[in-house]
């Protein structure tokens, strides 16, 4: 049940969660309506000093005053600054206020911890506890400790109207002795590792249901596939809360998930951006990846349902993103005829439809010693979750990958750059598809291809103007009009700069 909060502790919390990397409503006004803890993982009435943090996981429940405007192309940008919204105190009925749910994992302690300074979420005075000071408990190693225990021993506990779960699916090399710590470059999550053994990943705005990562992951781990790290287990809850008119409610979500930490991996994004600056080969790495994708499409068919669905809908359906974009970008109005055409390449034929990762690019992948691993199963955050659970076409983590393989073109200006991606380009299909695509499998990677440019086009647009030429150019050259140069604009510029350079290929998880 949700606790009732006061002022001052909703201020601390807002400023807290606001403050986070991974908040999603940057800009927007925004309050703390409520929050709900979660049973306690270690006890209570135990002596703080003694016996460690008190540990508990807490939801809680912001809701925003105002509202973007959804024009059908994903969610509004963040300010340049990044900045926290203004806190405030709702003057007003909040019934109709878009919400979202977030996670903190709260390591509790009696008095202040100077090596846990950058931690602390706030200081109040807790009904169980009495006077506390939070922290963080990610960033707390003997709190960090608790979750793997509880995952270990595979607890269920409860109290009141609310429950947890941990779920243990594999345990080879998972002991409560290793050694946690936090993983600073984790943004839209926070990542603990656990020794060299394991990756807990802690999920903080809540969608409410199964996780795709956790179901994905799970999946793919009982068919055996090498392609995806290994899955540890899970934990989830279940609680009691009224909704937005006060009804009662019962929701359920995923918390977090443990999966295998890959040993020697290097992230994909930067092995590929590495390569082309010391202008070498990278035709055999993507045609590894391109197998690699291949194999878990098909053991994503073995675990979860296909069907087929006609073009001339699917061709509809990326005409009316177009329309929504060209609201966004006017530019896109110069490729309106071709990028129709494209989509028009669709129409007359039936597409087969499965589980796909939905977000692929090469910020998606790592590269290990036993080959190329696939992560984050999520999905692209702008889409609902029935979109994104929906049966889709391979084509379309394909076409992110071909993109991916632009965009490290147009971050690493030169006069070989063209030449890399394109030998990139045609490894990647080439390992996927095992040979070149009959002229309908082209037409429709072109089409796929195109739709990705768009999406492309209103993020850039939205987040960094500077770069949207790259897309735009991809999609003068995909739809036969005069080619843009990614490298002659400030985009390249931009993307090569040293502090410019790690940030992702439109990575809708920063």
């Amino acid at each position: 049940m949700s606790a009732a909060l006061s002022p001052d502790v909703a201020e601390q919390l807002l400023r807290h969660v606001s403050g986070a990397r991974w908040f999603g409503g940057k800009g927007r006004r925004a309050a703390v309506v409520g929050v709900t803890p979660l049973p306690w993982l270690t006890d209570p009435a135990a002596d703080l000093d003694a016996a460690g943090p008190a540990v508990r996981l807490e939801v809680v429940e912001v809701a925003y005053l105002d509202a973007p405007v959804d024009d059908g192309t994903g969610p509004d940008p963040a300010p340049a600054d990044d900045g926290a919204p203004e806190v405030t105190t709702p003057d007003g009925p909040l019934d109709g206020a878009p919400r979202d749910l977030y996670q903190l994992a709260v390591a509790y302690r009696p008095a202040p911890h100077a090596e846990l300074q950058g931690a602390e979420i706030g200081r109040w005075t807790d009904a169980d506890l009495g006077p506390v000071v939070a922290y963080d408990a990610t960033q707390d190693p003997a709190a960090a400790s608790v979750l793997l225990r509880a995952l270990l021993d595979e607890r269920r506990v409860g109290a009141d109207d609310a429950e947890v779960r941990f779920h243990l699916s594999a345990a080879e090399g998972l002991t409560a002795e290793l050694e946690p710590s936090v993983f600073r470059g984790q943004q839209s999550n926070t990542s603990v590792m656990f020794g060299e053994v394991a990756m807990l990943k802690l999920f903080r705005r809540l969608e409410l249901g199964r996780n795709l990562d956790i179901e994905v992951h799970d999946a793919l781990s009982r068919t055996g596939t090498s392609d995806v790290a290994r899955l540890f287990g899970w934990a989830e809850a279940t609680w009691s809360t009224t909704d937005a008119s006060g009804a009662p409610a019962t929701l359920t979500a995923d918390l977090a998930m443990v999966v295998e930490k890959l040993a020697q991996a290097t992230d994909g994004w930067d092995l590929a951006l590495h390569a082309l600056q010391a202008g070498a080969d990278f035709t055999a790495e993507a045609r590894a990846l391109g197998r690699a994708l291949a194999e878990t499409h098909a053991a994503l068919r073995a675990a979860f349902p296909t069907d087929r669905r006609p073009g001339d809908g699917v061709a509809a359906v990326m005409a009316d993103r177009l329309a929504a974009a060209r609201a966004v970008a006017p530019a896109l109005e110069d490729h309106r005829t071709g990028l129709e055409a494209v989509f028009g390449a669709l129409a007359g034929h039936d597409l087969d439809v499965q589980r796909v990762h939905g977000d692929f690019h090469l910020g998606q992948t790592l590269h290990t010693p036993d080959g190329w691993k696939i992560i984050d199963f999520e999905g692209e955050p702008a889409k609902t979750m029935a979109e994104r659970v929906a049966p889709d076409s391979v084509w379309r983590d394909i076409a992110g990958m071909l993109r991916s393989f632009g965009y490290a073109e147009a971050s690493v200006p030169g006069p070989g750059s063209a030449a890399w991606a394109s030998a990139c380009r045609d490894a990647f299909l080439d390992g996927y598809a095992g040979g070149p695509l009959d002229p309908a499998d082209a037409g429709t990677l072109r089409a796929y291809e195109a739709d990705k440019a768009v999406y492309e086009v209103v993020y850039e647009v939205r987040n960094r103007p500077e770069w949207v030429q790259i897309p735009l150019g991809a999609l003068a050259a995909l739809t036969g009009a005069t080619p843009h140069d990614p490298t002659s604009t400030d985009a390249a510029t931009s993307a090569a700069d040293p502090d410019q350079g790690a940030r992702r290929p439109v990575d809708t998880k920063e």
